[in-house]
């Protein structure tokens, strides 16, 4: 017997077989690992492909994952097979009479386009950014996943501090924190973890490396936890000892900059809008040219998802939106300062879904 599909997969395939029946799609083919996720639960990530069409649900892959995707996704069809089998999905299209087949072109490789797709013998639609627009709006069920991720990040960085000091390598802080989240149940990383001390600071992407933390030196550390499906991501900036007059001007700068984009927050802003404010305190205080990303962006099955919060963006910010607030400096040949506390809109104001550890400066 299928097994009973949760109300927000149904409400999500309900809406893509609206979009389909919208756009003359009577069969898309999903095989990124985030929509193949975000339709049937199935966290094999990589490794199986769907057919979906107005009557069916199929879902392909190995031996290797039956068990899984029987427990994870029993509302689809299995269909045994290697998820890039074109003999097996071409089969399965035959199958449901499928003539216009929808592809996710924003995700698809030339390679995979040019030796699969292209053989299905069915016309081929592309689907846009379908998906990222679906993905956007987040269910209560899912805001909840991704600040369970938040918590368990927080938690993993307490845990970790006692070891930033004089001595220590940056790779070993990254070690300690990605092992600290994993005993505390994270499934992975986020991303690869940002570790960027002394001079260092001033690269917003600085990732871990052999260098050896100093003290006097400011240390950003911008990690996350991928938590039962969800992403987390946050950024603190503390000092292994007392932080020179500038750094600390430029942490109070960086903070006032967060704390007015939150506060500031009102219905039916852009993200245009939020940028404008944290980008402004910054600018006023001599340091506009230092801060050269956006102010956030979208968190949710993947750490960068499609809520751009930055200039110009003119994407209207709505409830049930999981973003970062991130604002920062990097001051070459000094050093840099980011904060970044993930937000979802609540009751007409932003609500921190980032509890903890404090967001005031931090010295070791």
């Amino acid at each position: 017997m299928a097994k009973a599909v949760s109300k927000d997969r149904e409400a999500r395939i309900e809406a893509v077989r609206k979009f389909m029946a919208d756009s003359g799609i009577d069969g898309l083919v999903v095989d990124s690992w985030q929509n193949v996720f975000y339709l049937s639960g199935f966290s094999g990530f990589g490794d199986a492909t769907l057919l979906v069409t107005p009557a069916s649900l199929c879902i392909i892959t190995d031996s290797r994952y039956y068990v899984q995707a029987e427990e994870q996704a029993g509302d689809f069809e299995l269909v045994k097979g290697h998820c890039r089998d074109l003999n097996l999905m071409k089969g399965l299209v035959a199958r449901e009479g499928c003539r216009t087949v929808g592809f996710e072109n924003l995700a698809v490789r030339y390679n995979a386009y040019e030796n699969y797709y292209t053989k299905l013998e069915a016309e081929l639609k592309p689907i846009g950014n379908f998906f990222l627009t679906q993905r956007r709006v987040k269910t209560p069920e899912e805001i909840a996943r991704v600040e369970a991720a938040c918590d368990l990040a927080s938690e993993a960085l307490v845990k970790t501090l006692p070891y930033v000091k004089p001595g220590v390598t940056e790779i070993e802080v990254a070690a300690r924190l990605e092992y600290e989240m994993r005993k505390l149940g994270a499934d992975k990383p986020s991303f690869e973890t940002i570790i960027a001390s002394g001079v260092r600071g001033s690269m917003p992407h600085g990732t871990a490396t052999a260098k050896v933390i100093e003290k006097g030196d400011g240390v950003t550390i911008d990690f996350g936890a991928f938590y039962k499906g969800m992403c987390s991501d946050m950024t603190r900036t503390v000092f292994v000892g007392e932080p020179s007059a500038k750094l600390r001007e430029i942490y109070g700068i960086v903070k006032e900059a967060q704390e007015a984009a939150i506060d500031g927050y009102k219905p039916g802003m852009k993200g245009g809008d939020l940028d404008r404010i944290a980008r402004d305190v910054i600018v006023s205080g001599g340091y506009g040219d230092f801060f050269g990303h956006g102010l956030g962006h979208g968190v949710g099955i993947d750490i960068h998802e499609d809520v751009p919060v930055s200039t110009g963006s003119e994407l209207v910010l709505t409830p049930g939106m999981v973003f970062s607030i991130e604002p920062g400096i990097y001051v070459p040949d000094l050093g840099g300062v980011r904060i970044e506390d993930l937000v979802t809109i609540e009751d007409g104001k932003l609500r921190r879904v980032t509890k903890s550890p404090t967001t005031e400066l931090t010295v070791l």
